[in-house]
């Protein structure tokens, strides 16, 4: 049989009462690090290790009442061995109630299938079921008792793949909570926690190599932190006081969580050499904002991926090297401007393979490529000879350009927009010349001139 206990405290609030969230997790934190919080009027405390200090379940329950009395909150206790059977007993019943061990099912039989609507909101999200909210849960417990069901020993007493069959998983993890069984382990609730470091410095420095010594030194241990919390940094802001005492911030978004302190040091160290101090330093504070880690699979049917320390360096030098509004992605934009885009952050996807349970995309035949366009990013102007309204001879300036009599030619195709901006107003056509060479060309139609707008392949 299980040693293991646990202790639910509900907080139930008088009409117009404000939420307290910090009053229920003070009073889990003297009795237990181990607890769980569900908004400001629940808590689920570990209380298997109680027993030595304080004894059997009801010596602790009473000394859980006595303390929520001490600070002036009204709570209902349970203790179970299932942390989702006293979460719904605490729910149902005012008072002290401590079900024996292995009755968890028989505590919870007869009670009304509507607490199904009342606890979903805490359970399912996430346990089992994932899926249903307040809604769905109200509209299953109207299902229950359309059916005639109406405690939740009936609920645990259905036949299992009948249930599954109409209702599909979720109704597994309603039918599991009516029995009082845990989907998942209880999951701690922790403090939010500051991950930063500073260092006052005995002489200002001013240099390169002396600041990485000094990143290097708040970065290491700051990593060591993350890594025990199992976090890493998502944003990385360094602040520097110099000696004229103005404060210099430097904020650097990572595309990917990283703990990695080699990384995070060059990272900081290209946005400086990008962006020169104006003097030297005499403090140095690094501030971390944490994410959860990455879990990566790999996988025998993907490609390697570079990691994120990788991605991240070279994203910085980049930016260092070109300015961090000329480096990203390209995405579309609502607009038929030809040719236009938006830049966005950088952020590649993690994708998996059929290892990962992602599976492969069917074997298609792929129709033979006919012709592709390379987009000249900046036209290049030409000057066009036209007869008849068409297009007869081509030339350009710009090496690499061929130029010529025009052999064929398709056209015009007007495109414009965008009168209330910078708008557009232009003629497309398609040359073939004589030597071989198929251009895309068009005339802009507010200043008359030409330019070659794409090479066909």
């Amino acid at each position: 049989m299980s040693d293991a206990l646990f202790a639910c405290l509900y907080r139930r609030r008088a009409d117009g009462e404000a939420a307290a969230p910090d009053a229920l997790a003070g009073l889990a934190q003297e009795f237990s690090p181990r607890f769980e919080q569900h908004g400001g009027d629940l808590v689920v405390v570990d209380a298997s290790g109680l027993r030595r200090l304080i004894g059997a379940p009801r010596r602790i329950g009473e000394a859980l009442q006595r303390a929520a009395a001490q600070r002036e909150v009204r709570a209902h206790v349970a203790l179970a061995g299932a942390w989702t059977a006293a979460l719904v007993i605490a729910r149902a019943q005012a008072g002290l109630t401590i079900v024996p061990p292995g009755g968890e099912a028989a505590a919870l039989a007869p009670l009304p299938v509507g607490m199904l609507a009342r606890v979903g909101s805490e359970l399912l999200p996430l346990g089992a079921g994932r899926t249903p909210d307040r809604v769905s849960a109200a509209a299953v417990v109207e299902t229950f008792k359309a059916w005639g069901v109406a405690t939740l020993g009936a609920v645990a007493a259905l036949p299992p793949a009948d249930l599954s069959a109409r209702l599909g998983r979720p109704g597994l993890a309603w039918q599991a909570i009516a029995r009082g069984a845990d989907a998942r382990p209880l999951i701690p609730s922790l403090e939010a926690e500051r991950f930063e470091s500073a260092l006052e410095l005995e002489w200002p420095i001013d240099g390169r190599e002396p600041l990485s010594f000094v990143l290097t030194r708040l970065l290491e241990p700051l990593s060591t932190r993350l890594e025990r919390r199992d976090r890493s940094a998502a944003v990385l802001h360094v602040l520097l006081r110099l000696v004229t005492r103005d404060t210099v911030m430097r904020s650097l978004s990572l595309p990917a969580p990283i703990r990695d302190v080699r990384t995070l040091r060059t990272l900081a160290l290209l946005n400086l050499d990008a962006h020169p101090l104006a003097a030297a330093v005499d403090r140095v504070q690094v501030i971390v904002d944490p994410a959860p880690a990455r879990v990566v699979q790999h996988t025998f049917f993907a490609r390697p991926h570079p990691t994120p320390e990788q991605v991240s360096t070279l994203l910085a030098r980049l930016h260092a090297l070109m300015g961090a509004d000329r480096v990203g992605a390209a995405a579309t934009v609502d607009s038929y401007r030809p040719g236009a885009f938006a830049m966005k952050p950088f952020e590649p996807e993690e994708t998996g393979g059929a290892g990962e349970g992602v599976p492969l995309p069917p074997l298609r035949s792929v129709p033979p490529l006919v012709a592709a366009l390379r987009r000249c990013r900046q036209p290049v102007p030409a000057r066009v000879v036209l007869a008849a309204g068409r297009p007869v001879h081509l030339a350009a300036d710009r090496g690499g350009f061929s130029g010529g009599a025009v052999r064929r030619c398709a056209g015009p195709w007007r495109t414009s927009g965008e009168w209330w901006a910078e708008g557009w107003n232009r003629d497309e056509w398609d040359v073939a010349l004589d030597d071989g060479g198929v251009y895309r060309i068009f005339r802009d139609n507010a200043n008359g001139r030409w330019f070659i707008d794409a090479i066909v392949d």
